[in-house]
């Protein structure tokens, strides 16, 4: 009797939570391999939380990243030379699950701040570009890259990259409650997305164009090589690891709604 009355009790308390955050991001992959903090770019994102109890959280997130890089910042001379770049936007939907290092109760608990780690599961659209320098007026045309077949072979990679790819998300930030049920915090997250694509390099430079072009022979040449002295088809244009990230930092703002009116969870 006594456990379903608290169990009652617990579940009346139970509270949720919705949050915007907003801030910067990065990527690594074949054209960052080893820098975790290049941001370098902008990213936002929403969330609504389940509160379980004191501690455990589950979290539907919406993340927005906009994601560049470019060899020629690199300051390896192999990279510079290579000439590679790509820009783009990603977008994932995840689901997270918080733990709170403290106990977090908004407006109702003594403790009113808390670090807190999660990690989860999420799928990702993404879609990298580059510019195609136009005619003598010197403009440039936005391309999409996957749509070029930048590494295209007739047997091993015969068809474009798909546009969507699972991720792993995992991170850690710090939440403080402001006043009553708003509070704020600061979150870096990282993704493991389950493609080596998200900067359109992977493998080998093509030894020949894909069957059916909807450029130029020699725009897609510009894109498949970028002029660079070490491209050289069927050599490696990636960095040989299968798969990329990318990352966020950001600005917490969050509001808690409470269920039943309960003071406390049991």
């Amino acid at each position: 009797m006594l456990v379903a009355f608290f169990g009652l009790a617990a579940a009346d308390a139970q509270e949720w939570e919705f949050g915007i955050q907003g801030g910067g991001s990065g990527y690594m992959g074949d054209l960052n391999p080893e820098n975790p903090l290049a941001f370098n770019d902008w990213s936002a994102g929403a969330f609504v939380k389940y509160n379980i109890n004191h501690t455990w959280g589950l979290r539907g997130n919406f993340a927005y990243a906009n994601t560049y890089a470019y060899d020629g910042d690199s300051r390896i001379a192999q990279r510079q030379a290579r000439n590679l770049g790509f820009f783009g936007s990603i977008a994932e939907a995840s689901l997270l699950l918080d733990f709170n290092f403290f106990k977090w109760l908004p407006q109702r608990g003594r403790i009113v701040y808390t670090p807190y780690i999660f990690a989860g599961f999420g799928g990702i659209a993404f879609n990298p570009k580059w510019w195609l320098p136009g005619p003598a007026n010197g403009e440039y045309e936005r391309v999409n890259l996957r749509d070029m077949q930048t590494e295209y072979h007739e047997q091993d990679n015969p068809r474009p990259y798909g546009r969507y790819a699972f991720t792993v998300p995992f991170g850690a930030g710090f939440k403080y409650n402001l006043r009553g049920p708003w509070s704020v915090g600061v979150e870096l997250g990282y993704r493991l997305a389950l493609t080596d694509y998200l900067d359109d390099v992977g493998g080998n430079y093509p030894m020949s164009p894909p069957p059916s072009l909807s450029i130029s022979r020699a725009d897609w040449d510009y894109l498949a090589y970028r002029g660079s002295p070490i491209a050289v088809p069927g050599a490696q244009r990636g960095d040989g690891r299968p798969y990329d990230s990318f990352m966020t930092i950001g600005i917490t703002l969050s509001y808690t709604l409470f269920k039943g009116g309960c003071p406390e969870w049991q």
